[in-house]
């Protein structure tokens, strides 16, 4: 028996989703472009929605977040969206992330709890449901609203029963970083060992790297100096070189290191990669740039640069103002009170690390 004929849409689509396997996100995303307009001709609404999908998705890997909000509101707004709870989930949670790229952490939350309720109760959008759950605990996370991140850490744990192993390495990697958060350390490391036991360097480079760079970072803020920390970080950093990642893949991933020198008294090397890094800083999301800033600032201070060490906390204050995060900055203000006037030796205060 022959097998069916594929449709010039179907190949246009296949075609721009090996290239976003392969990392060729300018020219997936131009691949995509044009199996929307074929998809427009031929009237399939489905693949014409696929293809914008793909295309916000490109703008995402490639960390130009600006665009992709826009693209996935765009998206979101369209009427073919309102008519399926499938697609709505998925816009909803692709605006959420973005929305969290940006620092704008109450919309993202706010976004993501809707399209988590979308999916909701349908056996068949499970996945999508997932997404949109991790989403929402990433939101709350950032935000700092720790007990309701939990609380939903834990519905996300019962979705994951009967899911596929990547999948589910994703949901107890999001579970980890929030008990980290929460100062459920062995908690926190629990989950990450059972997400990095379902993950695999073999079947996605990128995903790897990202999910090293994350548990590296949710150890350092717990204080962890350890050789396991020093793992992480050094597969993180491998992983990102091989898959080459964005600038703010390394931008991030060079935050991590600085952290590593911070916590291990290397007060020279942390500020060699941090200083580079805040001139950069508008790359990244307004609250890791603000992370960033309070990380220099402690630094400075530490090598007796009072002076730079004040303005840059008052920097650091202000991004997480922008943030909407007015904890953070209040405990970069108590960081201040409590620190400059004293000795060149840093104590490493209730809110360092």
């Amino acid at each position: 028996m022959q097998s069916p004929q594929l449709t010039p849409v179907v190949v246009a689509g296949l075609n721009a989703r090996a290239k976003w396997k392969e990392r060729d996100f300018d020219e997936a995303f131009r691949l995509a472009g044009e199996a929307a307009d074929l998809a427009t001709s031929a009237g399939d609404d489905d693949a014409w929605w696929n293809m914008l999908y793909l295309q916000a998705e490109c703008r995402r890997d490639q960390g130009r977040i600006e665009e992709y909000l826009k693209l996935a509101t765009a998206l979101n707004a369209h009427p073919l969206t309102a008519s399926s709870a499938e697609r709505g989930a998925m816009a909803g949670t692709m605006v959420a992330v973005a929305l969290q790229g940006l620092g704008r952490l109450a919309e993202a939350a706010a976004m993501a709890s809707d399209a988590a309720k979308l999916a909701a109760g349908d056996p068949d959008l499970l996945y999508v449901q997932i997404l949109a759950q991790r989403a929402l605990i990433a939101s709350l996370a950032e935000s700092r609203m720790l007990e309701d991140a939990w609380r939903e850490c834990l519905e996300l744990e019962n979705l994951l029963a009967d899911v596929d192993e990547d999948t589910a390495g994703k949901g107890y990697w999001v579970i980890g970083n929030v008990a980290f958060l929460a100062d459920r350390v062995s908690d926190g490391g629990l989950y990450h060992d059972l997400a990095a036991e379902r993950l695999s360097p073999s079947k996605d480079v990128d995903l790897w790297a990202r999910f090293n760079r994350a548990s590296a970072e949710m150890r350092l803020q717990a204080k962890l100096s350890d050789a396991a920390t020093l793992r992480c970080i050094e597969r993180a950093e491998l992983a990102t070189d091989i898959v080459g990642g964005s600038e703010r893949d390394h931008l991030e991933m060079s935050l991590v290191r600085a952290r590593w020198n911070y916590l291990n008294q290397d007060m020279p090397a942390a500020l060699a990669i941090l200083e580079p890094l805040c001139n950069r800083s508008s790359v990244l999301a307004t609250q890791t740039a603000a992370e960033a800033h309070f990380l220099l600032g402690r630094t400075l201070l530490a090598l007796g640069r009072q002076q730079e060490a004040q303005a840059t906390f008052d920097e650091s204050a202000a991004l997480f103002e922008q943030a909407a995060l007015p904890e953070r900055s209040s405990a970069v203000h108590e960081y201040l009170r409590d620190n400059v006037g004293r000795t060149a030796d840093e104590r490493g205060g209730p809110h360092g690390g």
